[in-house]
């Protein structure tokens, strides 16, 4: 929807020259007025509601109730993200619930289709689908295109599904290490052998946080800043010893996006937090328990052995994996 002066309205002198447009069904629509405060006030819904195709009282389907809601809603907050909420909403066509009438849906469906939803992966992410299907239906309800006016979906805790955590294989690294951008490879090798935190962390360190030979001073994110010593002799022969100024260079996002590259090209998938779980992994077999947690900023053992330590993995890799020096 717009509203807009019409020039060729005033060029032949007739009193109505603001438009108002809409497109509907791929066909524009307009309506003139005299003045922009009249077309601001005009009810869009109403005029639709004229066309007689899309609204139908109580016998409205979900598919119509939809695109008359993105419509008032562009009305009442022309700065909104209607694209985001037409997305959320666009999962009760996905469910073939497009051609029912709004007082057929089940909540109790609707709750069971919230809660299964595998694609969003937290609590919090289903609690925000909800919110937007029960503000819709409410507001369907409101206007009169169904009997019910309030609608409750729950969203059902479902414990979550065992995960294996992702590891790259010594294979893997080493020929990560070697296909990726050289500017990257600094920066890569101090995730994968030291385990530091890509956001915050690789953010902020500076080659004047680091004694080359020695130990890694960590910069403060999630966890107090931190000296990582004892690291595996390695890691050095990755890192240049009269570096200068940031280490990550010039964003996280362009590493992130190269690595994927990387690992695509190499004909894998490089696994969501891959560095830190490898870190983890292997140097639990290598330095211990203590070490890598304290390496790591972790002081809980169970998050670590939750998300961090792969039991698949065995211990005679791990000396492999530390072994690995740039050539």
């Amino acid at each position: 929807m717009r509203i807009y002066r019409d020039k060729n309205m005033v060029s032949k002198g007739r009193p109505k020259c603001w438009c108002l447009e809409i497109n509907y069904k791929g066909k524009r629509k307009r309506k003139y007025f005299e003045n922009f405060k009249k077309a601001k006030k005009f009810d869009v819904n109403e005029w639709i509601l004229s066309f007689g195709e899309i609204a139908d009282g109580y016998n409205t389907t979900v598919k119509n109730a939809i695109e008359l809601y993105l419509e008032d809603y562009i009305k009442r907050y022309p700065d909104g993200k209607i694209q985001q909420l037409g997305n959320r909403l666009s999962w009760l066509l996905k469910w073939e619930l497009g051609d029912e009438r709004l007082d057929d849906l089940d909540e109790s469906f609707l709750t069971r289709k919230v809660s299964q939803q595998s694609s969003w992966t937290t609590q919090s992410s289903k609690f925000t689908y909800k919110n937007a299907f029960v503000i819709f239906l409410n507001w369907c309800g409101s206007v009169g295109y169904c009997k019910k006016k309030e609608w409750k979906i729950k969203t059902i805790r479902v414990k979550p599904k065992d995960r294996e955590i992702g590891v790259l294989t010594v294979e893997q690294t080493k020929a990560l290490l070697t296909e990726i951008n050289p500017k990257y490879r600094t920066p890569m090798a101090i995730m994968l052998f030291a385990g530091l935190r890509p956001q915050g962390e690789m953010e902020k360190l500076k080659y004047e946080h680091i004694t080359h030979g020695k130990w890694i001073d960590v910069p403060a994110s999630k966890t107090p800043k931190r000296l990582i010593e004892g690291l595996p002799e390695n890691i050095w022969s990755w890192i240049p010893k009269n570096g200068k100024g940031h280490i990550l260079s010039p964003s996280w996002n362009a590493l992130r996006l190269e690595r994927r590259r990387c690992a695509e090209r190499l004909g894998f998938k490089y696994p969501a937090d891959g560095a830190r779980h490898s870190f983890g992994t292997y140097g639990y077999w290598l330095k211990g328990l203590e070490w890598t947690m304290h390496s790591m900023g972790h002081a809980n053992y169970e998050t670590f052995k939750k998300y961090y330590k792969n039991p698949r993995i065995p211990k005679t890799e791990a000396k492999k994996y530390f072994s690995i020096k740039c050539v």
